[in-house]
């Protein structure tokens, strides 16, 4: 009997990327396991789901809505609650996954030990056919056994980038243990962190071929929600002693400058806005001579300017 894999598309209120997104995984070129698609729809209004009515009828896909809708962190508890299936994968709304995702993924999270999986990918942003980069440039499978070894790849000083959270496949039984572990606690959701967890119930696997498009937003809200995911993993790092050997003074100065940077003019002079100026212009002085800053900034340098 085939083994069913579950692909959960998160969808709020973006039709007009839903459709190339949910036509990639129905094209999905496996015949090995049976597909079991679901669309969460945690949309406002109402056009996801006439996109549904007007061109999935007839397909084997089945449709949620969330009405009313319901914050980030509560869609992600629910979906991950209504799991039952052995894996699964967590797909965006305005991704696109290749015809080989499954195919490629499917042997490597089968394997003993190894808790998630995830591959590199092509970044585009509003055309699929101009690609800009890639996610990582590992040329081999990486594995990560550890919180340490997994979280220091997503640091300025790394030089190998990362796999983008929609691309991972799970096994469900640890899925659900770390969302009981992470998404339910009060801190801020953070995708970073919820993938570091996996690193105590198994492995995490990282496969070098290019098995989905990552699309990146240039909206002011997701650049600061980003910053605000990097300190937290920068936050964990400090206070859980992870990677002791490493000044992380230069990398906070650089995620609260863009932060400060990306902030509203009519917020520019909160209260909190005021104590992080503070904390830049007084650790300033001191940034020059710190090397894993040079660090970061060369990696950033590189990355936008050879890395296409």
């Amino acid at each position: 009997m085939k083994e069913t894999i579950k692909i959960v598309i998160l969808s709020r209120d973006r039709p007009q990327y839903l459709k190339e997104s949910l036509d990639s995984v129905l094209n999905q070129k496996y015949s090995g396991v049976k597909l079991k698609i679901v669309v969460s729809d945690n949309s406002e209004g109402d056009k996801v789901n006439e996109l549904i009515k007007r061109h999935y009828v007839d397909s084997d896909i089945e449709y949620i809505r969330r009405d009313p809708p319901i914050s980030l962190r509560a869609h992600f508890q629910v979906i991950i609650s209504e799991c039952q299936e052995k894996y699964v994968v967590l797909f965006h709304d305005d991704d696109v996954m290749r015809p080989n995702y499954i195919k490629t993924i499917y042997p490597f999270i089968q394997k003993e030990g190894i808790a998630a999986v995830g591959c590199n990918s092509f970044i585009f942003n509003s055309d699929i056919s101009k690609t800009v980069g890639r996610m990582h440039k590992f040329n081999s499978v990486k594995t990560f056994i550890d919180e340490n070894d997994f979280l220091s790849s997503y640091m300025p000083w790394s030089a190998g980038g990362i796999a983008p959270f929609p691309c991972y496949m799970y096994k469900t039984e640890f899925l659900k243990k770390v969302k009981l572990k992470k998404i339910s606690r009060e801190d801020n959701f953070s995708d970073t962190l919820m993938l570091s967890a996996f690193t105590e119930y198994g492995s995490i696997i990282w496969v070098p071929d290019f098995l989905m498009y990552y699309r990146v937003h240039d909206s002011n809200e997701h650049l600061k929600l980003y910053t605000v995911d990097n300190i937290a993993v920068l936050n964990r790092m400090f206070h859980n002693g992870l990677r002791k050997d490493t000044d992380l003074m230069p990398m906070r100065f650089n995620y609260l400058l863009i932060w400060l940077l990306r902030q509203d003019k009519k917020n520019i002079f909160s209260w909190r806005n005021k104590i992080i100026f503070k904390y830049l212009f007084f650790n300033s002085f001191h940034l020059v001579r710190k090397k894993n800053f040079w660090k970061s900034f060369s990696n950033r340098f590189i990355k936008k300017y050879f890395l296409k």
